[in-house]
């Protein structure tokens, strides 16, 4: 676990917990369920992708539920913190189990985010119940959450091909989609057991 948090990797956990802030607070535009949706999921994928579970939980977790807070919905920053935290862990573990099975890494990428997105459209959906007092007031969210998590994942994957281009970013990540990762396990050929790689 020390290996895991190097000042490197500490110093890109801060860059994505600031960007999941800022995409969730400042890119929204609306969608066809008459609501919103912003970016601040993609990249809790994208962290998932590209740094592992463990990453996706905390930058997710915590860039989300501090939007919340910021944004004046305090109340749901505790739910935000569980849902979102879980969704980055999701994505980074399914997608190494995918990897790890030999599954074609293009569709590791998308189909582990895909997975995270449902845990939080369902985690939203019993949130929202609790807070608005059941399942039948809760169910007007899940359309919206459901956009938002499939604009996720699509996002995502854009954003993951476009950074294997980059390789200074490789250098610091293990982008599945980079060209390095064609002939090599992107989770790190020493660290195929540890989920949290």
């Amino acid at each position: 676990m020390v290996k895991y948090f190097t000042a490197k990797r500490l110093a890109f956990l801060s860059v994505f917990t600031a960007l999941v802030l800022v995409m969730t607070m400042f890119v929204k535009f609306p969608n066809p369920a008459m609501g919103y949706t912003n970016l601040g999921d993609a990249f809790i994928f994208l962290g998932a992708m590209c740094f592992g579970p463990a990453f996706a939980m905390i930058s997710g977790g915590i860039g989300s539920a501090l939007a919340d807070v910021l944004s004046g919905y305090a109340m749901y920053a505790p739910f935000t913190l569980v849902v979102k935290g879980a969704e980055g862990f999701l994505a980074g573990v399914v997608l190494h189990a995918l990897l790890k099975a030999k599954c074609n890494r293009h569709a590791a990428a998308l189909l582990s985010a895909a997975v995270a997105a449902c845990e939080m459209v369902a985690g939203y959906f019993l949130a929202n119940a609790a807070l608005y007092g059941g399942f039948a007031a809760a169910a007007g969210g899940l359309l919206n959450d459901g956009i938002q998590g499939a604009i996720g994942v699509v996002a995502a994957y854009i954003f993951a091909l476009i950074l294997a281009n980059v390789k200074e970013f490789d250098k610091f990540a293990e982008n599945p989609l980079s060209h390095a990762a064609k002939n090599e396990n992107p989770r790190g050929k020493n660290d195929e057991d540890n989920p949290l790689k």
